[in-house]
């Protein structure tokens, strides 16, 4: 169990926007899409506290197109805007793309982004754009009773440095398409990999500059702080010290504020990542890192910010639920239930 913590600076209920990473079956599965929305939106809404949504809206292949359509969309999409009609509630939705880098060993080249290539990134664009608007030719959302409000961008490993210099442009395409459709007010997110200080720098981290340049494009920065591969019970001082740099980091706080990091204008958030996932691998053992021990370590590093740097604290939005399936309760995945209790009730005060 983690430790029992007493933190007077962060009261309970102060931070209440946290995220949800959703299976692709919200986004493609027709047949049982309603019942699976309706589900777990009232859970959302009621007991899981996760108004941001992430619903896997699919795989880019190298040229940069899906592999295949979001066919249920509509469908979600009707379903979340009855269930905000009947429940003044109010979901902020941003499916999100995965795909592989060219650092990617463990996939064919043929299957890697070569962000590098305008024709690749004009193609994204375009995958966006489809998400965000029933205008454009092939949307996805064409006769939906809203649309998505942003896009989410999962491109893995994402640390190389020509990689993040293609990443800029790509973002500065998308935000500019978003504009030029009348779109301003549509988010775009990245899910960033952990952070690290090791020097060379490895393909699968970001460290602090990484994230303070790159968050002055996106509008939420979900961090992934999992897959540590902690073989002890470090997970929650590892995930408080996480917390800690990359708020540090994307604030400027890291450098105090110096002519080069002033602080960001543009009103990123960070979201920090907790495993809600019980397959094993080598990098992730579920029973270091999971939710009731990495909560602990984000409570931690808020309360520690919360008294000796404001500014940081202020560009935290809350955390972010990785569960691969959406919480389905059939699922041996869903940890919703038996570790997001902890979090609600310690974070949530409820």
């Amino acid at each position: 169990m983690p430790n029992n913590l007493t933190l007077p600076l962060v009261r309970p209920g102060d931070y209440q926007r946290n995220g949800s990473f959703l299976t692709r079956r919200f986004l493609s599965d027709s047949k049982n899409g309603s019942a699976l929305t309706d589900e777990f939106l009232s859970k959302a809404d009621k007991f899981y506290k996760t108004p941001l949504l992430f619903p896997n809206g699919g795989l880019l292949t190298s040229s940069g197109m899906l592999d295949h359509a979001p066919g249920a969309a509509v469908l979600f999409l009707n379903h979340v805007a009855a269930y905000e009609s009947g429940n003044q509630a109010a979901f902020i939705l941003m499916p999100y793309l995965n795909g592989y880098s060219l650092q990617d060993g463990s996939h064919p080249a043929n299957q890697r982004l070569d962000l590098d290539n305008p024709s690749v990134r004009a193609n994204i664009v375009a995958e966006c754009g489809r998400h965000i608007s029933a205008k454009v030719l092939g949307s996805y959302i064409q006769g939906s009773r809203r649309a998505f409000d942003g896009i989410m961008l999962d491109i893995e490993p994402a640390g190389d440095r020509s990689f993040l210099r293609s990443l800029k442009t790509l973002l500065t395409e998308i935000r500019a398409s978003f504009d030029g459709m009348g779109l301003r007010n549509k988010k775009i997110g990245f899910a960033a990999p952990q952070h690290t200080d090791k020097v060379p720098k490895p393909n699968w981290g970001w460290d602090s500059s990484d994230y303070y340049y790159l968050a002055r494009y996106v509008d939420y920065v979900v961090a992934m702080t999992y897959d540590s591969g902690l073989k002890k019970a470090e997970y929650q001082s590892w995930i408080e010290n996480q917390t800690t740099q990359i708020l540090e980091a994307v604030s400027g706080a890291a450098w105090n504020f110096d002519n080069d990091h002033p602080r960001p204008t543009n009103g990123a958030k960070v979201l920090i990542g907790l495993p809600g996932y019980w397959t094993r691998t080598a990098a992730h053992d579920p029973g270091i890192e999971n939710v009731a021990y990495g909560a602990p370590g984000v409570l931690a590093a808020l309360s520690h910010l919360h008294s000796s740097d404001h500014t940081s604290i202020g560009y935290f939005q809350g955390t972010a639920m990785f569960s691969h399936d959406g919480g389905a309760e059939e699922s041996l995945y869903a940890r919703y239930g038996k570790d997001w209790w902890w979090w609600l009730q310690h974070w949530l005060g409820s």
